[in-house]
């Protein structure tokens, strides 16, 4: 299947910060939709958000874009 006719999973994670005791992690999960939008939910399943692309949302956020399906084709 091409890019545009699948749907992808992916996690946003943050970066840890040890002077305040939080250890990084998952900060939200994610789906690219057929066409490169996004969806967010947070950890608990509350929705989040609608993003033109995944990629936006880590940078506006400043999070970590981390696949959780394979790359397209494989």
């Amino acid at each position: 299947m091409r890019r545009e006719e699948r749907a992808r999973l992916f996690a946003l994670l943050r970066d840890a910060d040890e002077e305040c005791g939080d250890h990084g992690g998952v900060e939200l999960y994610g789906v690219e939709l057929p066409g490169g939008s996004a969806a967010t939910i947070t950890v608990n399943g509350r929705p989040h958000g609608s993003w033109t692309s995944c990629e936006r949302v880590a940078d506006r956020l400043g999070l970590h874009l981390v696949w959780l399906d394979p790359e397209p084709g494989l």
